[in-house]
């Protein structure tokens, strides 16, 4: 039996790169960050992983260049961003998976606590149905560097999908949901048709423990 909406994670699940942290590389290297960001993202990268993140600091520091900039400005850096660090680093194996869904003509989502501005042309270049991200608030044709709640991590994410279920007239045991990291465990343990890929430590376990399938690509 497969599962009637399949939703799937990005980094590390459709990729061997965290978006975030190479966000704030990239934007080093095209000289519009300080080399100083490079520190600050990897020490909330080490937070997410350790699953003390400080949501609010973050949100501020990750969004700090997206702040009285137009969306139509901001694409081309985001599309520059995937091409340099998101799109080689796709997992031939998730390719495939995805495809394999939407051959079947069920519905495919992408999932992520990323910004929907960074995680867009990944979405794009699957052919996901819908993009399930944070959001960003754009006031008078400008982002503000703040988003609409409620963020797209963790129990948050149970937030997205219910709705997008619910509208398809769908429960969420009826749902597959791909993903990696304790973060994705809520949303794991909701879902009928739960597959770790490439499980930190906590979700190996209790991968294990409750019978998951376990995906293990490499690039």
């Amino acid at each position: 039996m497969d599962p009637k909406i399949v939703f799937f994670d990005m980094d590390h699940t459709l990729m061997n790169n965290d978006m975030d942290v190479s966000w704030k590389s990239f934007l080093i290297e095209e000289g519009l960050a300080q080399p100083s960001e490079r520190d600050e993202a990897a020490e909330f990268y080490s937070q997410y992983l350790e699953g003390r993140l400080d949501v609010e600091s973050f949100l501020r520091f990750q969004l700090r260049q997206f702040r009285q900039k137009r969306p139509e400005d901001m694409q081309t850096l985001v599309d520059r961003h995937f091409e340099r660090y998101g799109r080689p680093k796709i997992y031939p194996e998730a390719e495939r998976e995805v495809r394999r869904y939407q051959g079947k003509g069920i519905p495919t989502v992408m999932l992520t606590s990323t910004s929907e501005a960074i995680a867009g042309p990944v979405a794009r270049w699957f052919g996901f149905e819908a993009l399930l991200a944070t959001r960003l608030v754009v006031v008078e044709g400008r982002y503000t560097g703040e988003i609409i709640p409620p963020y797209c991590y963790g129990e948050g994410k149970i937030h997205y999908a219910l709705p997008t279920c619910q509208d398809r007239g769908l429960r969420l045991e009826e749902a597959g949901y791909y993903g990696d990291s304790d973060s994705d465990i809520p949303l794991l343990s909701a879902v009928g048709f739960p597959v770790a890929v490439n499980p930190k430590k906590n979700l190996e376990r209790l991968a294990a423990e409750r019978g998951w399938p376990v995906k293990r690509w490499r690039v």
